[in-house]
């Protein structure tokens, strides 16, 4: 929960305590938050009205060194710089000073700032401010700053050069700040944190240093920059851009260009209408921009765009009006470009940062690396230790991945080894190794946090191991479940359901009958005899599995694939599987994804098993609703992904699909694609400003959105780990709650049967189908 400060504009009292100055410095207002638990963005708001041209001052504070600040940014768009930061100190704080010069102006209570870190920061206090009389153009003099252990916080003495500065000083403490420095005005001890933000204005340059006192020895960080008065000769106003044009790239994009004609701008505010009458701004581009990009547009819509210079002295005339009108969106959905990769991707994970780890048959070089969907930046982290080609792996509850067997050289022979993956450090680790041996296992998630192994090739083709394991994480150890021998083929399609068992529901190899495992009792039972494919399952929701396709061993005589589809209901007293309507296309080695909207999306495969027959390739992308029962024909990849092809959901809403190839004369896609479903061109996505980064189950948490009046739906999807055609980890939970002021009341899993402990996505969706990007929670 945020402990919020209150907003306070200047009294008689604030003023009187400012000393006279040439030109007018004046402290205006300021507010703070202070969440006492970890969060990946704060919020606050600017309680009182504000000025065109004042600066803005966020202080960024935090109790521990492994959280960054991604951005700090603000309703009004203004734009924010770092002054000074991130200063540490050594494993315990961090703090950041940021400024907006040139601000837009803003009525009471109608701009918040914003601050967002790559992860979870532990105890952040931000502290906001507003000052006139800076500067506009460039308002920072010097800046200083320091760490230590002492009962004083303070900063090295810094020379200034302008004759008229303020000095503003911030600390960030693990004790608490009991009052400013001599000659320093306190303007914010935050509540309960107990960190200062203080200011002094001077009237000539030279050497100063900020301190203040603390209730005792402990560790501190502390910052001051030196802020620039007001010339006394503002700029003139700017003249006007001109040949503003707009371009309609997307549904939901268009794009802005101009001429600049003026030298003396500071910025140049963009204004946008729907009906050339009313016009709102939406952004300040900087000063020497000449174009800009407006996204999360609705489809078939004219929009109108006007701009025009500023700087300290005003705002020029506008320029020209222009417009563009954005398309009707692909009702199939869009294909990215093809990204050129170093490896095939025959395993990827998604990290609980939000970044994919892929690997190759081969972990050497880059033979594993870490893809960025923000950047489609590629990082290698190769592993020496094992050939991890061929696994099965999963996720640890402390969000490791998690990974059983592998390759030793020789077909169908199986290593011992397990290996664990840390995505904060990207750093691979060997682990206990198992009992047995294992080539092509399913790694399984247990409500208990342990995993269970099943299945793989030992020693020889079709030597499968029999006796199931199970990995414990807190003792590093293994058990087998030495009464629940079962032979099933390689890579079973392995489901929790939510009375604890473990369904056996198809396999990547064969048509198997599906058979349920009583992990406690260590027991096998037959749910449906009637053996039927399955080349690929997913868990739509609690208890419910649809299978599709074929599965057969690659390394036999090609076969003609199937387009069949199966659900079966594992909540029911007598579960069966029950045909549904087919896919288009007949399909073998292809990928069910799960979508945050509750639909199941199928990508790649081939028309027959015969991994030679390129032209066998099945492009075209298939969604199944699980209300309707029935497949839709969605937009075409360009790359033929077949055997060893992997699709991920990313935490977009977008789809990663990957790889294919490495099984002669299969050729090999070094390559990805990310598809965008036709539910991102129907409008913005609705926003999830603040979600907790931990739940526990059965419990009422809260979700920030200024989207709740349209929120249909909410839901938990598990990160994903996908290879040979089946995602060992995903799973959807849909989530129920009641909506409440400026946010939701979510219902979490009542157990962990419904949803294994771990990280998952947590989306919102709004009433025409359009998810949230996802906040990463860990469920526990």
């Amino acid at each position: 929960m945020a402990v919020a400060g209150c907003g306070r504009g200047r009294s008689d009292d604030d003023r009187a305590s400012e000393l006279t100055q040439a030109v007018s410095i004046a402290f205006v207002q300021q507010n703070f938050a202070t969440p006492q638990s970890p969060v990946s963005t704060v919020s606050v708001p600017f309680s009182g009205a504000q000025s065109a041209g004042n600066l803005s001052v966020v202080v960024v504070g935090w109790n521990d060194t492994t959280a960054k600040v991604v951005s700090v940014t603000d309703t009004k768009a203004n734009a924010y710089q770092l002054a000074v930061g991130p200063t540490l100190a050594a494993g315990a704080l961090s703090q950041s000073i940021y400024y907006a010069r040139n601000i837009a102006a803003a009525a009471a209570g109608a701009n918040t700032v914003k601050v967002t870190f790559t992860v979870a920061a532990t105890f952040p206090d931000i502290r906001i401010l507003e000052y006139a009389g800076m500067d506009s153009v460039s308002p920072v003099d010097v800046t200083a700053s320091a760490t230590g252990s002492t009962a004083t916080s303070s900063t090295p003495a810094v020379v200034t050069s302008n004759a008229s500065d303020l000095l503003f000083a911030a600390n960030t403490v693990a004790t608490w700040t009991t009052g400013p420095g001599t000659g320093w005005t306190n303007r914010v001890i935050t509540s309960p944190d107990g960190d200062i933000a203080e200011d002094r204005i001077v009237s000539t340059a030279g050497s100063y240093s900020a301190t203040a006192s603390l209730g005792g020895a402990g560790a501190w960080v502390m910052q001051m920059v030196a802020f620039k008065a007001m010339s006394a000769a503002p700029p003139a106003p700017p003249t006007a851009p001109t040949s503003l044009a707009a371009t309609a790239t997307s549904s939901s994009q268009i794009n802005l260009s101009w001429t600049n004609t003026s030298t003396t701008q500071t910025g140049v505010k963009i204004e946008r209408s729907t009906d050339n009458v009313t016009f709102t701004q939406i952004a300040v581009a900087g000063a020497t921009a000449v174009s800009f990009s407006d996204g999360g547009l609705t489809a078939s819509t004219n929009y109108f765009y006007r701009a025009r210079a500023t700087n300290a002295a005003g705002d020029s005339p506008y320029s020209n009006t222009a417009s563009a009108a954005t398309p009707a969106p692909p009702p199939t959905g869009q294909w990215s470009a093809v990204l050129s990769w170093p490896l095939v991707a025959v395993h990827m994970t998604m990290l609980p940062n939000g970044k994919v780890l892929a690997w190759d048959d081969h972990l050497d070089n880059q033979g594993a690396d870490v893809f960025d969907p923000a950047t489609n930046s590629l990082n290698a982290v190769p592993f020496f230790t094992a050939d991890l080609f061929c696994s099965g792996h999963s996720l640890l509850s402390d969000g490791r991945v998690f990974d059983a067997g592998g390759h030793s050289g020789t077909a169908h022979v199986g290593i011992a080894n397990a290996t664990a993956f840390d995505p904060a450090t990207q750093v691979w680790g060997s682990l206990a190794s198992m009992p047995v041996a294992r080539w092509y296992p399913t790694v399984t998630a247990l409500p208990d946090g342990r995993m269970l192994v099943t299945a793989g090739e030992t020693n020889c083709d079709g030597c499968n191991a029999l006796i199931p394991a199970i990995y414990d994480p807190a003792a590093n150890s293994w058990s087998q479940l030495s009464s629940a021998s079962q032979n099933l083929p390689y890579y079973p399609h392995m489901f929790v359901l939510p009375d604890g068992r473990v369904l056996a529901a198809s396999s990547n190899r064969d048509a198997m009958a599906s058979v349920v495992l009583n992990v406690a009792l260590q027991s096998w039972a037959v749910v449906d005899p009637s053996v039927l494919d399955g080349g690929s399952a997913a868990t739509y929701a609690p208890g419910k599995i649809v299978k599709s396709g074929l599965g057969r061993d690659p390394d036999l005589p090609g076969a003609p694939s199937v387009a069949t589809t199966y659900v079966i209901d594992m909540t029911q007293p007598s579960p069966a599987w029950r045909q549904t309507a087919s896919m288009a296309f007949p399909r073998t080695e292809h990928n069910l994804t799960l979508l945050p909207d509750g639909t199941v999306l199928v990508t790649g495969g081939s028309r027959n098993s015969d991994v030679g027959n390129t032209a066998a390739a099945v492009l075209e992308a298939e969604l199944w609703s699980p209300t309707t029962e029935t497949w839709t024909v969605l937009a075409a990849m360009k790359t033929p992904r077949m055997y060893h092809s992997t699709a991920l959901l990313l935490p977009d809403g977008r789809v990663l699909v990957a790889g294919g190839g490495r099984d002669f004369p299969e050729v090999d896609q070094l390559s990805a694609e990310i598809y965008s479903p036709p539910y991102l061109f129907k409008g913005p996505q609705p926003a999830i400003t603040s979600a907790p980064a931990g739940i526990q189950y059965g419990t009422v948490f809260f979700v920030g959105t200024p989207d709740v009046a349209r929120i249909a739906t909410a839901s938990l999807v598990r990160l994903g780990a996908v290879t040979h055609a089946f995602d060992q980890n995903q799973r959807f939970v849909p989530l129920g709650f009641q909506s409440t002021t400026g946010g939701l009341n979510v219902q979490a899993p009542a157990n962990a049967n419904l949803a294994p402990p771990g990280y998952y996505m947590l989306f919102i969706v709004d009433t025409n189908g359009i998810p949230s990007v996802a906040a990463m929670v860990k469920l526990s």
